[in-house]
């Protein structure tokens, strides 16, 4: 191929290693490659320093982040007042979808363990594609109702699972008569 029609062409590496991020992402892997362009041209860019924090619990969210680079750990503040780690997460890895539908407060922080490079993608901008291009907006909508409806099935499942562990070793207390 000519070298000049061949880079004018070519997608730069950046935008592939992106692509291929997002298309493994589950809010965003059944859209088309004109979609997932789409929605790549309106996402948000950050570098988050080792020890930085890129959502902080308790403060209002905005919308989701996706990892590209590096590394975040989820922390959530327990009633001992230490911060507990909840997961650690990596490339291709995203949190804050709940963000998406409401702008209720963080429920954990996200730090970056390592220099990382995280994509957000925010509720006004979801908002703007479902006024702009609605197909596309339901669409993303449609997965993130299905992601949050499987986790909030897989948080009951645990929850009754914890239940039936603190039934089975708490001791019978047997009614008196007396």
């Amino acid at each position: 191929m000519d070298p000049f029609w061949g880079n004018l062409f070519r997608r730069r590496p950046a935008a592939d290693a992106l692509h291929q991020v997002l298309a493994r992402v589950p809010l965003f892997a059944a859209l088309t490659r004109r979609e997932l362009a789409r929605v790549e041209a309106i996402l948000h860019h950050r570098q988050a320093s080792t020890g930085e924090s890129v959502v902080r619990e308790g403060e209002p969210g905005f919308g989701m982040y996706v990892i590209l680079s590096g590394r975040i750990e989820v922390r959530q503040a327990g009633a001992d007042g230490q911060a507990h780690l909840l997961a650690v997460l990596g490339p291709g890895d995203f949190f804050g979808e709940q963000a998406l539908l409401d702008e209720t407060p963080r429920t954990a922080t996200a730090l970056a363990s390592q220099p990382t490079s995280v994509v957000g993608f925010f509720r006004s901008d979801l908002l703007e594609l479902i006024e702009g291009e609605p197909r596309l907006g339901l669409k993303i909508v449609m997965h993130l109702s299905q992601m949050i409806s499987m986790r909030l099935r897989h948080t009951n499942h645990l929850l009754k699972e914890a239940r039936a562990a603190a039934a089975a070793a708490s001791p019978s207390v047997a009614p008196s008569h007396g």
